[in-house]
C-alpha cells in the first residue's frame, strides 16, 4: 500500500475520532443539563450560612448559599438531581445557582420577642430565666414546705398511682422537714421543689410501668398535665418552682406518660377534654414546645447545660419518633421560634 493511501486513511481516522469526541461531549453536556432542576420557595429560616425554604410540598435546607436572605423572601435555586439528599429531615440541597425573586419588605415587629419568656395556654410562664429559677427555688424551699406537707395527701402518688409505701415515707419526711424548719435546733434541711416533684414523677412512672389497668393512673395523669400547663400543684409546688434542669426531666417523663396513657386507655384524653375547660389531647405537642422553649433559653446563657438539654432532645426524637413536620406545625406562624428550634433540631 502506498504512503499516500496510508495518509488518507490516517486523516479519515483522526477526523472520525474528533467527530466521536464531539458527540460524546455533546451528549454529556446535554445529560448534565437535563439533570438540572429549579426549585422556588419562601424562606422560613434565614442565617448567614444557610436558609430553609418552604414549598407547596415540603421544606428544603440549603447550606451553600452565597447571597443574604431574610425570612419571607421568595427565591429560586438551581441544583443537580444528584445533589438532592432525600435521607435527611428536612431534605438538603447543594445548589449551583441562586436567584431572589421577591424580597420581603414587611418589617417583623416581633423580631425581639426571642428574649421574652414563652407562655402556655393559661399565660403561665414556662421558661423563665435560669438564674431566676435558682432564686425562686431558694425561696420556695423555705416558704413552700409547710404547704407541701399539707398538700401531700391531695397530690401524693398514692392517690393517683397506688404506691403507698414510698409516698407515705415521703409525706412523713416532708412533715418532719416542716417541723424542722420551725425548730431552730433542727439540722434537717428542707427538701427542694426539684426533689419533691421528681419523686412524684418517678413514683408515677413506676406505677405506670407495672400496672396497665389501674384507673388511678388516669387521675395521676390529669394531675401531671394540670401541673405542667394549667398552673396545678404537686405537693405544694408549681412548675415554675423548678429549676430548668428539673423542668426538662419532668417534661421528658410526661411525654412518656402521654404515650402510655394513650396505649392503655384509648380515647380517654378525648373524653376528659370534652367535660372540662382544658385540653388534654395535644399534650405531646405542648410538651415538645415547652422543652424546645426552655432549651432555647438555656442555650443563650449556659453552654454546658445547653449540650445536656440538646442530648436530652436527641433521646426524645429517637424514642418518640419526633419529626421536623411536627416541630414546624407546633411553631405555626412563629417563624422566629422556628429558627431557634431548628438550631436544636439539627444538632440532635
Amino acid at each position: 500500500m502506498s504512503n499516500k493511501v496510508k495518509n488518507i486513511i490516517l486523516i479519515v481516522l483522526v477526523v472520525l475520532l474528533f467527530i466521536a469526541l464531539g458527540i460524546i461531549i455533546y451528549l454529556v453536556k446535554d445529560n448534565k443539563e437535563d439533570n438540572l432542576q429549579n426549585i422556588i420557595g419562601k424562606v422560613i429560616i434565614a442565617d448567614k450560612n444557610y436558609v430553609m425554604i418552604e414549598t407547596l410540598d415540603e421544606d428544603y435546607l440549603i447550606q451553600n448559599i452565597k447571597g443574604t436572605y431574610q425570612v419571607g423572601d421568595q427565591v429560586k435555586f438551581t441544583y443537580n438531581i444528584k445533589d438532592l439528599n432525600k435521607n435527611t429531615s428536612p431534605k438538603t440541597i447543594k445548589i449551583s445557582d441562586e436567584e431572589i425573586i421577591k424580597v420581603n419588605e414587611e418589617i417583623e415587629e416581633d423580631n425581639n420577642n426571642d428574649n421574652e419568656p414563652k407562655e402556655d395556654l393559661n399565660n403561665e410562664v414556662i421558661n423563665p430565666n435560669p438564674d431566676n429559677n435558682l432564686e425562686e427555688n431558694n425561696q420556695s424551699s423555705n416558704s413552700s414546705n409547710t404547704g407541701s406537707a399539707n398538700n401531700t395527701s391531695n397530690n401524693n402518688p398514692t392517690n393517683s398511682t397506688g404506691n403507698n409505701g414510698s409516698n407515705n415515707a415521703t409525706s412523713s419526711n416532708g412533715a418532719n422537714n416542716t417541723t424542722g424548719n420551725n425548730n431552730p435546733s433542727s439540722s434537717v434541711e428542707p427538701i427542694s421543689a426539684d426533689e419533691t416533684v421528681l419523686d412524684y414523677f418517678n413514683s408515677y412512672k413506676n406505677n405506670i410501668d407495672t400496672s396497665k389497668t389501674n384507673n388511678t393512673l388516669k387521675s395521676g395523669f390529669v394531675t401531671i398535665v394540670d401541673f405542667l400547663f394549667y398552673n396545678g400543684t404537686i405537693r405544694g409546688h408549681t412548675f415554675s418552682d423548678l429549676t430548668n434542669t428539673a423542668k426538662l426531666k419532668v417534661l421528658s417523663l410526661a411525654l412518656y406518660f402521654d404515650t402510655k396513657i394513650e396505649e392503655y386507655f384509648p380515647g380517654y384524653k378525648e373524653s376528659i377534654s370534652s367535660t372540662v375547660n382544658k385540653v388534654y389531647t395535644n399534650i405531646k405537642a405542648k410538651i415538645v414546645e415547652a422543652y424546645l422553649n426552655i432549651t432555647t433559653k438555656i442555650c443563650t446563657s449556659n453552654p454546658e447545660m445547653c449540650v445536656e438539654a440538646k442530648e436530652g432532645f436527641t433521646e426524645l426524637k429517637k424514642n418518640f419518633s419526633l419529626t421536623w413536620d411536627l416541630i414546624k406545625d407546633i411553631a405555626g406562624d412563629g417563624l422566629t421560634n422556628l429558627k431557634n428550634w431548628y438550631e436544636i433540631w439539627r444538632e440532635t
